[in-house]
Parts: structure tokens; sequence; C-alpha cells
């Protein structure tokens, strides 16, 4: 239906304007009701599936400007260009935000199911036709001990599983380090960049390592929150340190049995958010957020690092496949611990572990499609793991995100949903200003920053749905690209031009910020309402 009018005086249009797209002067009176049912902007349709974000029909209760105040009666046609003269405004709703997510979700979503078996308390994530399940653990921080088919016995983990969840050092899962307190005896001080530890070269002795799973006495992490709606599994933990000695300046590792070390809390948060997007594949924002004052430069991080299934009791997935379907031998001896690892280039950004035949396993592709990867391997334990190697920092007082997409199937499966995602990921950003509901007038200033897996190409302002400004892309932001590192074209990612408010009606208007990438992929990264005045 249509959206009322509401009648004010020029005089106190700043004070008393409300949500509007457009202004019409009118020679008639109104009696200023409301009626909550006013139009709303149509849907974003998205590059995928076609799924529309909708806008609320319904005018923001906290609309700082609204007021209910009407213009008193006025001669028929007294429509002066003065005090007395008289604006009437179609009401206009605030918009929903705009998702920094580029894709939706599965709709509709998926059921949740929690389980507790051999003394753990297990979360699981069901896709929306009950075929594939993705679980974490409580008691492992959150990390993600089952991706399979939901077939079996029951309820929790069966024989499809393709993940490793033996201890808390497998899974699925973050792990953080430092250059300059890479091992234990070097840590303390900072100096291991320049002056190497003389302990043994061991995992048993690694430095500042925040493991979200838990440390080397396979003591875990815990969680501090964990919540499951509209489709959305999500986990708070603060990761043990692997080494509870790792600060140590000699090279002593008693601190398994030492009560007060033995679940030494890191000094970093993680937030995990799990979503399914399509069937065979599981959306994966991971947030690292620095609560201390201590820096720590940038280094290959494990954001996040994949340990497959071994064939005790489920699948063996130790075949690693790059995304061009090559076979990458993992045999370059890594040291002491008797591990084999490789470093390989990947060029799609994704790489996958299968069985004998290549029809079942696991994939992984990065968002900021990292090409730089490893795989880890020791057939006798068993013990099979591939990673992207992300490189990044993490400031003091910082906070760090990824995105990433688990894929369960076949390599040919996989290697289609990889390219699927590759091929149509819009992208997605955040306006900056100006902010949301601010009133203004004159020549305004629009500025923001815009991600994609393979870059923007360019960015829009759109005013009403229908006026467009170009704005110029490519601005120097590395304040985004600490944030979110590796994406294509970092650091210059920011977007700026001008608004000319004086072509717009002394009213309410809706922006719109539309990002496109080279691939043809445009979407909406930014909704926002404004107010206009003289």
């Amino acid at each position: 239906m249509t959206a009322p009018l509401m009648l004010f005086r020029r005089s106190a249009l700043i004070v008393l304007m409300h949500a509007a797209l457009s202004c019409v002067s009118t020679t008639g009176e109104q009696d200023g009701s409301q009626d909550p049912d006013g139009t709303v902007p149509d849907g974003e349709e998205h590059p995928l599936d076609g799924e529309t974000a909708d806008i609320p029909d319904t005018a923001d209760p906290g609309d700082p400007l609204a007021d209910p105040e009407v213009a008193p009666d006025l001669p028929v046609g007294d429509l002066r260009a003065d005090d007395a003269a008289e604006t009437v405004c179609p009401e206009v709703p605030a918009p929903d935000p705009v998702s920094l997510s580029p894709l939706p979700g599965e709709s509709p979503p998926g059921r949740f199911e929690s389980t507790a078996v051999d003394g753990f308390t297990d979360e699981y994530l069901y896709n929306n036709t009950d075929y594939l399940k993705i679980g974490v653990r409580r008691e492992w921080g959150g990390s993600v001990i089952f991706f399979g088919m939901v077939g079996g016995s029951g309820p929790g983990m069966n024989a499809t599983n393709a993940i490793d969840a033996n201890d808390t050092g497998r899974e699925v899962q973050v792990a953080f380090y430092d250059p300059d307190r890479i091992m234990q005896n070097c840590a303390w001080n900072a100096s291991c960049a320049t002056t190497p530890t003389s302990c043994p070269n061991s995992i048993t002795f690694l430095g500042w390592d925040p493991v979200q799973g838990g440390n080397r006495c396979n003591n875990g992490s815990g969680v501090e929150g964990v919540t499951t709606a509209a489709g959305v599994l999500a986990v708070t933990t603060v990761p043990l340190f692997w080494n509870p000695n790792w600060d140590r300046a000699d090279c002593v590792s008693d601190a398994c049995g030492d009560p007060s070390l033995s679940s030494r809390p890191s000094d970093v948060r993680v937030i995990q958010s799990m979503r399914f997007i399509r069937t065979h594949v599981v959306e994966i924002e991971y947030t690292v957020i620095n609560l201390s004052d201590m820096e720590h430069r940038p280094t290959a991080q494990e954001m996040p690092t994949v340990y497959t299934a071994n064939g005790r009791g489920g699948p063996d997935l130790w075949k690693l496949i790059d995304s061009e379907g090559t076979q990458i031998p993992i045999d370059t001896p890594a040291g002491g611990d008797g591990f084999y690892y490789e470093n390989f280039t990947t060029p799609g950004g994704w790489a996958a572990m299968q069985n004998d035949a290549s029809d079942y396993g696991v994939g992984l592709y990065t968002e900021n499609r990292n090409t730089s990867w490893q795989g880890w391997q020791l057939r006798s334990l068993p013990f099979n793991n591939f990673r992207p190697i992300s490189t990044f920092g993490i400031p003091a007082r910082g906070t760090v995100k990824a995105r990433v997409y688990l894929v369960l199937g076949s390599f040919t499966t996989i290697s289609g949903e990889a390219q699927l995602l590759d091929a149509q990921l819009p992208p997605f950003g955040v306006l900056d200003g100006p902010a949301e509901d601010e009133i203004l007038s004159g020549a305004v200033g629009v500025q923001g920053w815009a991600l994609d897996n393979k870059g923007v190409e360019s960015v829009t302002l759109v005013v009403d749905g229908a006026g467009t400004v170009p704005l110029t892309y490519g601005g120097s932001r590395p304040d985004v690209c600490a944030v979110w590192p590796g994406y294509a074209g970092c650091d210059l990612v920011g977007f700026s031009g001008t608004l000319d408010t004086s072509t717009l009606a002394p009213c309410g208007h809706i922006l719109e910020v539309r990002a496109a990438d080279g691939d043809g992929n445009e979407r909406v990264i930014a909704r926002r309402r404004i107010f206009v005045t003289m």
C-alpha cells in the first residue's frame, strides 16, 4: 500500500523530518495518521540463487527525527517559499543492515543437535535436507570434530567422518604463532628471530602458540559460549597455549604435571561461526582478537588447519590434491618428530584430501584465494593434514578475520563446488560514511571499502534505487587489509566520492553502495538511510 504522507513546517524540518524517499508540495491537508504497512524497496537478488533480502516494511521506532506533530491548518493554496510553507515526505523505514558475508545461507536453514557421548558435549549443524552435518566439541574449544553424512546408527559421529578427532591438537581449528617467540627458551624475551632456541626441535617446545582445540597435555580449551540460531552455529573460546612452558628461559617441559599450568589460557579470543550455504559447502568465519598489548609480527598462521580422517573407524584421507587435480607427494622430512611436510602452490586457492579412489574426502576453499599451501603427514601414526599458509600479524589489541569454505565429497564434487565459489563469490564491504540517519546538506563525502576474492572492478552509489553516483575505487586502506589479510588488491581497497545533496529533496533518502567484480558479480554491500536538509 502507499506510504503515509506527513506535513512539516520548513523552519522545523531539521528537528522534525521523517525518513522519506522524496518530497512534494501540496495544497491539501493531511491528518498526520501513520499506516504501519508502508511500501518498501524491492529485495536484492543474490547472484548465486536468486534469494532476496527483504527490507522491513515498518518505520524505525527509534528514529530520532520522528515526531507526530503536523502543521496547523493553512488556507488551501497558501504554500509560500518561506517559514510557513509545507513539505510532505513519505515515510522511509530504516533498512536492514547488509551482511559482511557475500553469500546467503541455505534457506530454510537446517536443524541443530546437541549430543553427550564419552564425556564430551558436541554441537551439530545439519544441512536443510538432513543429508550432511558438521559438528564441534565444546570441551575442545569448538574445534570441528565431524564433517560427514547424517547416516549411521543415530546422533553424533559415524564412519563417514572426514575429520581426525583424535586429540586436542587435530580437528579443523586455528592456531597462531609469533616469529620473535616461536620456540621456548627464546620466546621469553622475543629474541627467537636473532637468537635461535637451544631446546630440541620439537613441537613440545613451541613458543607463543594459542591452539583452539587445546594443548600438548591433551587438555581442551573449552568455550566461553555457544549459540545456535538462524542456521548459524557459533562458538567463542580463549584457546590454551599449546606449550604451557612457552615463556621459560630454559628447556624444562614439566607443565603437564603442574595443575597451575597444565591448562594455561592464552591471551587471544577466537570467534568461529559456521553455516551451510549449499548442500556440500559450509562457510566458516574466524575472528581472532588480541586481548593483550603484545604485538605479533606477520608469520605463517593456521587459519585454519585441517586434519583429515586417518582410517581408524572411518575413511583414510591421505591423498593430497591441488586445484589442478595434481597429487602432491608429502615427503620432505620435517625434523625431530619424524613428520613429513610439503609446501605447494594451488592456483585456484583451494585443495583437498581424498581416499585411494578419490571418491570421498574433504576440501578447503579460501575466500582470499590463498595459493600458498602446506601438507603434513606421518603414515605410521597415522596423521594427515593440509592447510593454507596464511601470513599475517596480530596487532596489540587488534582483530584479524578470515572466511573459508569446507567442502565434502569426491574430488569431482569438491572441484565443482570450489570452482563455483571461485567464479560466483561477489564483493563485500563497508560504508564508513555518511553515518546512519545523519542529517546532511550540500556536498557530502562518501567513503568505505570493498573486497572480493579476485578483486573489485567498480563501486557505485545509488540513491533511492534510481540515481547513481560513480565512486573512485583503489584508495589506500591498510587498516582494512590488516583485519582481512590476503585479498586481491590489498591494501588499495578503499572507495570514495561526493554526493551533492542539493539535488535531493529535503527529506529522508536511502543510499546503497553496489560493488562489482571482474566475473560479473554485483552486490549491494551497504544500505543506509540519511536525511537531507536545506
